[in-house]
Formats: C-alpha cells, structure tokens, sequence
C-alpha cells in the first residue's frame, strides 16, 4: 500500500480547510465579524431592545432604529454638533456618554407619562365630557457617573489612587505599566485592543477594593 509523505499530507489538509472556508465566503454564507450578517448586511439594533446597541454601532444606526433626531442626541451628551452620523458609539465615550447612558436615555425617551384623565360633573341629564389626556415627556436627567469607574478618559494612576495594584494591571493589559498619566483608552488603542472588554476587566479590579 503506498503511504503519503507526512508533509505532503498536513499541505493536503491546510488546503481542504482554508479552500473551504473561502468556498463559503464567496458563496455569502460565511462570516466572521460579528457587525454583518453572513449575507454580508451591516447589523442593526433592534427598536423594542436597546441591549441590543453595540459601541461599534453608528449614531447614524441609533437614529435611523430609535427615530432620534441626530442634533438632539448630540446637545442631550455635549457632544459636538458637528459630529459625524457615520461616527461609532465607542469612539464618542466620555465622562457623560457611553454605550449604557445612550441605552437609558433612549429607555426614558419612550415612557411617557400619561396625565390622569379628568371628568367634570354637569347638570342632570347633560352627558359628561372629559378632557383630552395629555402626553407628556419627563425631562432626561443628567448622567452622573459613579464615582471609581472606568471611563475613556480613566488614567492608569487614577487606577492606582483607586487601590488597584500595579501587577493586576499589567495582568489585564498584559504588557508594562506605560506612564501613570497615560489615558487608559489612548494605550489600549495602540495596542490594537478591544477598550470595552479591557475596561470591564479594570472594573472588576477596582471594583474589589471596596
């Protein structure tokens, strides 16, 4: 029986697989971003969820699904009105905006408060009329962020003031402490790492120092 050279087999192998992989790519039915579909469509949030945002979505993507005015989102967080609609969620975070205060907003956006209805009595035989139920909207309040919470603008030496040690840090980033100053989005970033896992990571960190 003729036996196939090792390398010639493993070769045959890689082939089969990749060649595969490429196959469905090509047909439309393969993907490996998590941000389209396999037929190749941007995913988009769902109206009736907003767990469903992403901070890789687009403000344009928000308003379009939650029927927002763009102008009205970026005066609600101070961000600038010359924002573009193409900009992506993760990108905006700050002290006043991030991902979970754009859910909550757009959450107290669609609950309005139902004035209670109101029937006047009038003389006998006359059928009462009531008046029409107004619908008003409460006014968004401020987002205040926790205090001891990781944001985009956090520094690794607010970290360190917060408890949290140096070798937990470099566990998380796993790389050397930059200088204390350094914005903790800034670094990751030119790391190439995702920011919000990196976040929830020095979260937990400080998180058990209280």
């Amino acid at each position: 029986m003729m036996r196939i050279n090792p390398i010639v087999y493993g070769f045959l192998v890689l082939f089969v697989f990749f060649g595969t992989i490429l196959a469905f790519q090509g047909a439309g039915i393969w993907s490996v971003s998590g941000k389209v579909t396999a037929g190749g469509d941007a995913i988009q949030p769902v109206a009736a969820d907003v767990n469903t945002i992403k901070g890789w979505m687009t403000l344009e993507q928000i308003s379009t699904t939650y029927n927002v005015p763009l102008a009205e989102l970026l005066a609600h967080f101070q961000l600038p009105a010359d924002t573009a609609s193409t900009t992506a969620i993760k990108d905006l975070e700050s002290d006043t905006f991030d991902t979970t205060a754009l859910r909550d907003w757009l959450v107290s956006r669609t609950q309005p408060v139902l004035e209670k209805q109101i029937t006047t009595p009038v003389e006998t035989m006359i059928v009462p009329t009531q008046t029409p139920i107004l619908v008003t909207t409460p006014v968004p309040t401020e987002h205040v962020v926790p205090a001891n919470t990781v944001t985009g603008k956090t520094t690794f030496q607010e970290l360190l003031n917060w408890g949290v040690s140096e070798k937990a840090i470099v566990t998380v980033i796993g790389s050397d402490l930059p200088a204390p100053s350094t914005i903790i989005r800034d670094f990751v970033t030119q790391k190439g790492l995702d920011f919000p896992t990196i976040k929830t990571a020095l979260q937990t960190e400080v998180d058990k120092q209280k």
